[in-house]
């Protein structure tokens, strides 16, 4: 009985792990039905889930530990230590905010500078007369990047997956909030406000599930077009440069789907 539930507890807790991530990655089949309910669930809820799984699990743990032979308890120690790497790789390995983490350093070089880049695509924003280019194959990867825009604040966003380009307001009821990657779903990114951890899909700006579902963010006009023809318009412009901590990840994430400068 006492194995039973710990194997029960076990596999609980490395399930919820998994499921926590599986429904908003694009793992094969992960995408399918409505899911998104049950993911939200999960994530809003893993601490209290998993502290019930943990009481399940530590009395038969303790007992089974104090009877056991050698071999046994180090058979425990490895079901424990599975559940431990299973938890790392859910929650840093392939989380996310954890793969695709937003720049650290934003430098922008003149239009003058940039030119030579002129196939490159941009997200183009003007704003209180101040012009900024993003190229898509830096936002990208990060999948947003907060800025300022002639002393507006925006979260400029672009989706890998489904080639999508927004630029919003990040203010919620009048109030500046921080949004981060949390996964995709239905093939488009979606993020989440730190004030009500409601989930906004990025290609519509509007909260999917959470108190503010729903709800939609203001979108801040914006452009795609190449460099070259950006700068043309607005040859006064200023391009942001790719984050030099991210250059070997620029380089891997984009081959075969962006040129990266």
């Amino acid at each position: 009985m006492r194995t039973l539930l710990f194997v029960t507890a076990l596999l609980l807790l490395i399930t919820i792990e998994i499921l926590k991530v599986y429904f908003i990655i694009p793992f094969p089949h992960s995408q399918a039905g409505h899911k998104l309910g049950v993911s939200y669930f999960i994530n809003m809820n893993i601490w209290w889930l998993r502290v019930a799984a943990l009481l399940i699990i530590i009395y038969p743990l303790w007992q089974l530990l104090r009877k056991s032979k050698l071999w046994q308890k180090g058979l425990l120690v490895t079901c424990v230590l599975l559940y431990a790497t299973v938890a790392y790789l859910c929650n840093f390995k392939y989380a996310a905010d954890r793969i695709f983490d937003e720049p650290r350093e934003k430098i922008f070089t003149t239009a003058a500078d940039a030119l030579k880049h002129s196939g490159q695509l941009v997200i183009g924003v003007t704003y209180n007369g101040e012009d900024k280019a993003y190229p898509v194959s830096v936002v990208a990867f990060h999948h947003q990047v907060k800025d300022t825009v002639g002393g507006k604040s925006v979260i400029v966003t672009y989706c890998s997956f489904c080639h999508t380009g927004r630029v919003y307001s990040p203010f919620i009821n009048g109030k500046y909030d921080l949004f981060r990657l949390v996964g995709m779903n239905n093939s488009n990114a979606i993020f989440e406000d730190e004030a009500t951890k409601s989930w906004w899909q990025q290609a519509s700006g509007i909260a999917i599930t959470g108190d503010l579902k729903g709800a939609q963010l203001n979108e801040v006009p914006s452009e795609i077009m190449y460099m070259g023809q950006w700068l043309l318009k607005h040859p006064k412009s200023v391009v942001m440069m790719p984050d030099k901590n991210f250059l070997q990840q620029y380089y891997e994430f984009n081959i075969g789907i962006f040129k990266i400068y």
